[in-house]
């Protein structure tokens, strides 16, 4: 099934996507060095690939969860160990090579399937990257299995292995300041063990999935991002455009002010999200999401005040929901309030509140808590989720002998009044990263 957009809503939406660019641009050339950090560059085939690095990690995790996602008496404990091994080539004459593969193991897994925890259980021996890339000076363009990382399509790494995307990807500028365009075709999640053209609202990762096995023809689509300085104050922002084949089109734009001196440094936020199209798999998706953050800086510490609206409309996907095809049940990308467990967008429309507060009492320790609120309706003429989530997590990276080692864990809870029961979750890591 393609999707058919509406021609006025696609006009609308590419002219504003368009101006939010060219505030993007001025931005970016202020900044037209290139990043320090490239392989090696060789005159021969054989020191192309005696001259490459090789990177890694092993993982650990242990996932517990009481009354599963609000399902009474259902516990879960899952185990998994693995990790993964990369290795890219220097470049010669522009051009380099790389590729990266992944495995997942169980450890004590029970007997009944429901007791596992579907994100983090599955058993995958697999090919992650595998791709050629050519860079002159500022301008590179990336052809195969790869990591990429733009607003809602993401690796997300916090499983063994992260999502890879396989496409074409080219981008001109250096790591903060640069303009990208991209097409995908096919998409490998952190459970698949293999690349498909499905997504993550299909029966293969959504269990409660309405649309089968249906497949899509990818992504394709353009933004940028930059940073200024000026005088004390530091501007950033970006702003994109996707073309969610078979589902619909996305304009996202964000930007942040923020006080770069001082034992204090306030800083504001904003963003917006807006969908449209009409006959795609998930039916009509109108959507519009706007974002406000305000926080404050002090030494390590960093609080923030987060709100994000999403406009109801009971004729289109959930309410008003963004769709997200590589992100819904993973995360809820740039969105300012979010839960940690559960994504905001899945949730339905309505407000969602948010408050975190994070700081490094001691050199290589990460603490921090969140509180959000979800008044959020998925369907129209039911009561509204309401959902508030008690987050407290810490984090440490190790130094010296042991450099490399990272301990992580989160704890959550919610609550809805719109559930029969509570819900707890922890999340323990454990992780060896080396060459990276």
């Amino acid at each position: 099934m393609k999707i058919r957009p509406r021609p006025l809503a696609l006009r609308v939406l590419s002219h504003e996507m368009l101006k939010l660019l060219m505030l993007v641009m001025p931005i970016y050339a202020s900044a037209q060095t290139v990043d320090a950090t490239q392989p090696p560059v060789v005159n021969d085939l054989v020191d192309m690939f005696t001259q490459g690095q090789f990177s890694g990690d092993f993982r650990t995790f242990y996932f517990a969860a009481h009354n599963a996602f609000f399902n009474k008496g259902l516990n879960q404990n899952t185990i998994n160990y693995g990790g993964g091994l990369a290795y890219q080539t220097a470049t010669l004459y522009g051009f380099s090579l790389g590729v990266s593969g992944y495995i997942s193991r169980p450890l004590f897994h029970p007997s009944d399937p429901s007791r596992i925890d579907g994100s983090l259980g599955p058993t995958f021996t697999e090919l992650g990257e595998a791709y050629v890339k050519y860079q002159h000076q500022l301008f590179s363009v990336t052809a195969g299995n790869q990591e990429f990382d733009v607003p809602f399509i993401s690796p997300y790494d916090y499983r063994i292995a992260p999502q890879l995307f396989q496409g074409v990807s080219t981008t001109y500028g250096t790591k903060d300041n640069y303009i990208q365009a991209f097409r995908m075709f096919r998409w490998e999640s952190w459970i698949s063990g293999s690349f498909t053209n499905q997504t993550t609202y299909n029966a293969s990762f959504d269990s409660a999935s309405k649309i089968g096995n249906e497949s899509t023809s990818g992504f394709y689509g353009v933004g940028g991002a930059g940073t200024l300085n000026v005088g004390q104050l530091n501007l950033k922002g970006q702003a994109w455009y996707v073309n969610y084949m078979d589902y619909t089109q996305m304009g996202y734009a964000d930007g942040r002010i923020s006080a770069n001196e001082g034992s204090f440094r306030p800083y504001v936020g904003a963003q917006v999200a807006i969908e449209g199209g009409s006959a795609g798999l998930l039916g009509d998706v109108h959507s519009q999401v706007y974002g406000l953050q305000l926080g404050v800086k002090h030494n390590s510490i960093d609080a923030n005040l987060d709100y994000d609206y999403t406009r109801p409309d009971s004729h289109s996907y959930l309410n008003g929901a963004l769709v997200t095809p590589y992100a819904h049940n993973i995360a809820s990308g740039p969105l300012f309030a979010q839960p940690f467990i559960t994504s905001t967008q899945d949730l339905g429309s309505g407000a969602a509140y948010g408050v975190e507060v994070s700081g490094n009492p001691t050199q290589g320790l990460t603490l921090g808590a969140g509180y959000s609120f979800m008044h959020l309706i998925s369907t129209p003429g039911t009561p509204y989720l309401d959902q508030s989530e008690y987050l407290v997590y810490a984090m440490y990276n190790f130094s010296g002998r042991l450099k490399g080692w990272n301990v992580t864990d989160f704890f959550a809870y919610q609550t809805s009044p719109a559930k029969s029961s509570q819900f707890f979750q922890n999340r323990l890591q454990i992780q060896y990263a080396w060459g990276q």
